[in-house]
């Protein structure tokens, strides 16, 4: 027994002598990887500017010039694909005389390629061929995304209040 005692005593004297390092396996970076700057994100008045033109050509009321601000993939009010949206469009600016926007952005998040904006709308249109007035409101919420250089709306939310 003595012999058992003495062999612990050793063993524990040598753990605490020579202590167990355990190293954390980190990934090696190359130098290209070292020297590339981090991804910016989209700046903010970037995403003005694509907000600001999506509401120009709107109440231009050209159906092919509005339809560039879209992806091709855009997808609105999470049902409504690209071709359903000209559709609909085409034939709100074929019923209007005019159309007037306004919006105040409450939000904007921005990241590498994409970005978020939130806000709320109200159009007021002057209808064929009588001239009535039409009020749509509430809030609207835009996911742009960058395409072939430029920043097109991917997906388009919005909600009318009455």
């Amino acid at each position: 027994m003595r012999f058992g005692k003495t062999a612990w005593i050793c063993l524990l004297a040598v753990m605490l002598v020579i202590p167990i390092t355990v190293k954390a396996q980190t990934p090696t970076q190359t130098p290209a990887q070292a020297q590339a700057p981090a991804a910016e994100v989209i700046p903010e008045a970037e995403i003005r500017q694509a907000i600001d033109q999506y509401i120009d050509r709107f109440k231009a009321m050209d159906l092919d010039l509005f339809m560039t601000v879209f992806s091709k993939q855009a997808v609105e009010n999470r049902m409504f694909p690209y071709a359903d949206m000209r559709e609909a469009y085409g034939r709100t600016f074929k019923n209007s005389n005019q159309i007037l926007y306004f919006l105040n952005i409450l939000g904007i998040q921005s990241y590498t390629n994409s970005a978020f904006v939130n806000g709320y709308y109200e159009i007021i249109q002057t209808t064929k061929p009588d001239n009535e007035f039409k009020v749509y409101k509430g809030n609207i919420q835009w996911e742009l995304v960058r395409e072939e250089g430029a920043l097109k709306i991917l997906r388009l939310n919005h909600g009318t209040v009455m």
